[in-house]
């Protein structure tokens, strides 16, 4: 530029300006995915976001009749975005999350397995990690995981073919991680982890406490001895590099399972699990000192807080530094949960983050009751979701209005009101715009780790009568004892039998055959949990080795679309046309250069002197 004359050397300028100019906007504008769900043109909403529908509930517990709130019919064509202060992307932002400066003073880097936690920042070989997850069970259908072999894992080598067909389709969806539920300690699962390792899938392994029943204690002893037990699991696979981390239990802190009427027991605790509106301790909020609830409450959490860091404890013992690995507790969102991390936070130092699974709508909760936003709130441990979705099922069951309120309901998957059945669509734009808001949350550094979408596939076990729905009975002394003498559709069926929103299908006592056993769920897009459904993909029928067929919905191409990294960037049309012109206008530039510094020299240059110039007179 220097060498060039002063009226060049500025349209020089111009150009290279113009060009750096042209390359920032191509490397910032939006680029699709690899099946076209793209974000919208002009820098407006995505095409994945929060949707309309009926106002989401803080709570995943069940409604009454009496509390029940007026909602329309959900509608099935797409639904428009709502507004919301800030849009999720539909790719994994690569912004890497800002990393707090306090340190844990146990030691948190494995120089071995490669795992570390840096404030609330996961790293796995030495990258920032954001788990892209999926709750893997695979039962087949006719399995019940609760009554019969192998109660659940299938992650022994008899299942083989299960991996088979799933882990590469996981890892070609560009998920990263799975998270197990059961975990038989006296088998061994070296070739599953193997596996899962050859395939780039990170496992969270879910010790299996089960409940009481599976797992009782009464006894300061018996919480010691599983402890223990955890631990020596843990150590069994340390040196595993697939191995991602451990959750201690599932939904530990849930009623269902019985431990935190245990823990009130063993420390006399005089917890008392009725609402807190109702006289009783459960989501009690602390603002009456005097209620009996201020001591029993802490009493509680510092009993089972007290348990799960226990067990972290010697786990992280057996680890030892070089093999860390990260350890957790799985929490149901009840009992106003982020209250109780935020309180008790310190009775659990060696678990190295807080974890839960959330069913709060199109949202992690609304307004200041955001999960995604209580985290800092909550101490200095981050966190995971490890289950979130909703079922692909848009069941008519959940319609509730002033004019009209089924209950029971008389419809099934094979005869269903006209507009419902399964809803791919709904399905899928739900899922996707809370995947989308776990990663903004991990990309603006609020401590979030990233979450498990519940699930691979449809689980028919959990229609069936065992699995806790509303159900239709009679009040005969058969019914008492477990049976249904009038089940629907025998003539002396009554309905006033029937649980609220209970369909009359159910109890289902054929576990071959899928049903709408569920419950009343107002923050899901239906208003109505079908648990049966939530899968990423359907199965049907056995191929030659007796594995269920996978069929992937609609859900399964928008994860790959948000989950999967591009290895080339898709150029838009108007990007090429603009790359186009401004080569021609470079090539022109520079041409033009040329001509007018050839010109330049020409008439700069001394002319020949010819012989009548030369006479001499």
């Amino acid at each position: 530029l220097i060498a060039l004359h002063p009226t060049m050397r500025v349209a020089a300028l111009l150009f290279l300006t113009a060009a750096s100019l042209g390359a920032s906007s191509q490397k910032n504008s939006p680029v699709g995915g690899h099946y076209g769900y793209k974000e919208h043109r002009e820098g407006k909403a995505h095409t994945f976001t929060h949707f309309s529908g009926p106002e989401p509930s803080d709570s995943n517990e069940k409604v009454s009749h009496d509390t029940i709130k007026d909602v329309s019919k959900p509608e099935h064509d797409l639904p428009k975005p709502t507004p919301h202060p800030t849009q999720h992307p539909t790719h994994i932002p690569t912004k890497k999350p800002s990393v707090p400066t306090v340190q844990p003073t146990r030691k948190t880097n494995g120089t071995r397995s490669g795992i570390a936690m840096k404030g609330k920042q996961l790293y796995v070989n030495d990258e920032p990690f954001f788990i892209k997850g999926v709750a893997y069970s695979p039962v087949p259908l006719g399995d019940d995981p609760l009554y019969g072999h192998p109660f659940g894992d299938y992650f022994t080598n008899e299942y083989t073919a299960f991996w088979v067909r799933d882990l590469p389709l996981l890892k070609a969806m560009g998920a990263n991680s799975i998270r197990t539920y059961a975990w038989n300690t006296t088998r061994d699962h070296e070739e599953f982890l193997d596996m899962a390792y050859e395939n780039g899938i990170k496992v969270l392994i879910t010790y299996f406490l089960g409940s009481t029943q599976q797992t009782p204690i009464s006894s300061v002893e018996d919480l010691e001895r599983v402890a223990q037990d955890f631990a020596h699991q843990v150590g069994k696979y340390k040196h595993h590099p697939a191995i991602l981390g451990w959750t201690f239990g599932n939904e530990i802190n849930g009623g269902w399972n019985g431990f935190v009427y245990a823990i009130t027991g063993i420390y006399n605790c005089s917890w008392d699990p009725l609402p807190a509106d109702q006289g009783g301790c459960m989501a009690y909020d602390y603002k009456n000192t005097s209620s009996p609830c201020y001591d029993s409450v802490r009493c509680l959490y510092k009993g089972l807080l007290g348990w799960i860091d226990r067990a972290c404890e010697l786990a992280h013992k057996e680890l030892g530094d070089e093999n860390y690995k990260i350890l957790t507790a799985t929490f149901a969102d009840v009992d106003n949960l982020p209250l109780r991390m935020e309180m008790f936070g310190k009775y659990i130092t060696n678990m190295d983050f807080w974890s839960s699974q959330l069913y709060r709508g199109p949202n992690f909760g609304l307004g200041k009751n955001n999960i995604l936003h209580q985290v800092d709130e909550m101490g200095d441990k981050p966190m995971a979701v490890t289950e979130y979705g909703v079922d692909a099922y848009m069941d008519s069951c959940g319609i509730c209005n002033k004019k009209h309120c089924p209950t029971p309901c008389y419809n099934s998957p094979t005869n269903e009101t006209k507009g419902y059945g399964e809803d791919q669509r709904t399905h899928a734009q739900w899922v996707a715009g809370l995947a989308g808001l776990l990663a903004e949350a991990w990309a603006e550094g609020r401590g979030i780790l990233g979450g498990f979408v519940m699930a691979w596939i449809d689980e028919a076990w959990k229609t069936t009568t065992h699995f806790p729905t509303n159900i239709c009975a009679d009040n005969t002394k058969k019914a008492k004892k477990g049976g249904w003498k009038y089940h629907y559709p025998h003539s002396k069926f009554d309905p006033k039998t029937c649980d609220f929103k209970a369909h009359v299908e159910c109890p289902n006592l054929n576990i071959w055959k899928p049903s709408l056993c569920g419950q009343f769920m107002p923050a899901f897009p239906d208003h109505y949990l079908n648990e049966g459904f939530f899968g990423i993909n359907k199965v049907s029928g056995i191929d030659g080795t007796n594995v269920n067929q996978l069929e992937p919905r609609l859900l399964y191409v928008v994860l790959q679309d948000m989950w999967l990294p591009l290895a080339e960037p898709i150029m838009e049309w108007h990007q090429a046309a603009t790359v186009v012109l401004m080569t021609a206008s470079g090539a022109a530039v520079v041409l033009a250069i040329w001509a007018i510094q050839r010109q330049f020299h020409a008439r700069a240059a001394p002319q020949p002197r010819s012989f009548s110039q030369g006479r001499v007179f």
